[in-house]
């Protein structure tokens, strides 16, 4: 689905440098951050003896928190997102973070190459019978999206010929199957991809390029002639972000010098424990990013999994209630018949009646995903949240469900 990233070089570890599992720390990082505003919560968290079998419940807890109080919620972020960059560790024992905090203050580490397109721009949005406000209208009543997104395609419909080239995307794993580098490119975008050594997807890549509207910026640790073929510029092109924290981050910096905006996408996905180094190292490189870039050039975009504990207004729980409640008879022996088999379920969202305010929380986390990736998922919005109270511009988009 994603590109894989190889974290073999990095570890676990406690506030003393001790060396732990993947659960251990899930486990570590959960309590660590509950400390402060639920210290029971956090002395469960750490007694609990069958984290396998039993996180997901944390995790929700742990949301309630988030969002119940403001301040709570931000001091839980920050702590989590500290742990997560600061205890994973190489060899030598420098975090994450540490390691782009270094690489972000050297100059001319990683070679930029430069492809421009000659292809003809895309439109933002394919030709349709409605316009887009009408059919994100559609959604919202049917249930498949928030106001949000159609307060979004009402500014998108009123404002036909953004200047999209007058931002540049820096594509974290650029090389994912999810990742908007290729339509990007197709709208007359600029795009500086991070995504590891492989000819092979680099030499697609760089020839889709040719054919977009757009202008691919390529990483290379070698300089190349100007008259280095697409071949040989496939074969020198990568950069791991995770191995190559340190170059990733000072290559960053060198991109960000010369531009009005960057926006930045994580889009790595990683099987097991991995998932968590490899989001880790992203965020790792986003926080080093926050604090030396003025919040106005810098925006940050994620493709948020709908796997994890999604909080929502009060009202749209309800209207979710109100349509389970209102099934035709056909609907409900239908229901029936799947709920021995554990499917077509009613949601059950939580109201929370919080003292500032109220809120809807849906436990939508997967135990086929694993505690790694709702740890590291989580954290994304962890730092979704801080990055947006800081000042810069977020776009946390989740993702729908499979039907």
């Amino acid at each position: 689905m994603a590109q894989n990233t190889d974290a073999r070089g990095f570890h676990f570890a406690d506030g003393n440098g001790n060396t732990l599992s993947s659960t251990e720390f899930a486990k570590f990082l959960l309590a660590r951050a509950a400390d402060a505003s639920d210290p029971a919560l956090a002395a469960s968290i750490r007694a609990e003896s069958k984290w396998r079998k039993n996180y997901q419940r944390y995790f929700l807890q742990v949301a309630r928190i988030e969002f119940a109080e403001r301040n709570n919620g931000f001091a839980l972020a920050n702590s989590g997102l500290g742990t997560l960059s600061g205890n994973i560790v190489d060899a030598e024992g420098s975090s994450l973070f540490e390691l782009a905090e270094i690489g972000f203050t050297k100059r001319n580490i990683v070679h930029t190459i430069r492809i421009k397109g000659s292809g003809i721009a895309n439109r933002y949005w394919p030709e349709a019978d409605h316009a887009l406000p009408e059919v994100a209208d559609s959604w919202a009543q049917q249930g498949l999206a928030e106001e949000d997104v159609v307060h979004a395609f009402e500014f998108l419909h009123r404002n036909p010929a953004l200047p999209i080239a007058d931002d540049l995307l820096i594509a974290l794993a650029g090389n994912a199957e999810l990742a908007a580098t290729r339509d990007w490119l197709d709208m007359g975008g600029r795009v500086a991809v991070v995504a590891r050594p492989n000819a092979k997807a680099w030499a697609d890549l760089i020839a889709h390029a040719r054919g977009s509207a757009g202008e691919l910026l390529v990483p290379v640790s070698n300089a190349l002639s100007h008259s280095a073929s697409d071949e040989e510029l496939a074969a020198s092109a990568g950069l791991n972000f995770v191995d190559q924290i340190a170059e990733t981050s000072s290559w960053l910096h060198e991109l960000s010098r010369g531009e009005n905006r960057i926006v930045i996408s994580s889009n790595a996905y990683v099987g097991g424990s991995n998932q968590i180094i490899a989001q880790a190292a992203q965020d790792a490189l986003i926080a080093v990013a926050s604090e030396n870039i003025a919040k106005s050039k810098l925006a940050l975009s994620y493709l948020a999994t709908p796997l994890d504990i999604v909080v929502t207004e009060k009202a749209f729980a309800e209207k979710q209630q109100a349509a389970f409640d209102m099934r035709d008879l056909g609907e409900k022996i239908r229901d029936a018949i799947f709920k021995p088999f554990g499917q077509l379920l009613p949601a059950a969202p939580e109201v929370v009646e919080a003292e500032s305010n109220s809120f809807a929380i849906f436990d939508a986390s997967s135990v086929r995903q694993g505690s790694s990736y709702l740890l590291a998922k989580h954290s994304e919005k962890w730092r979704a949240i801080v990055s947006a109270r800081r000042g810069n511009l977020v776009s946390f988009t989740v993702a729908p469900p499979a039907t």
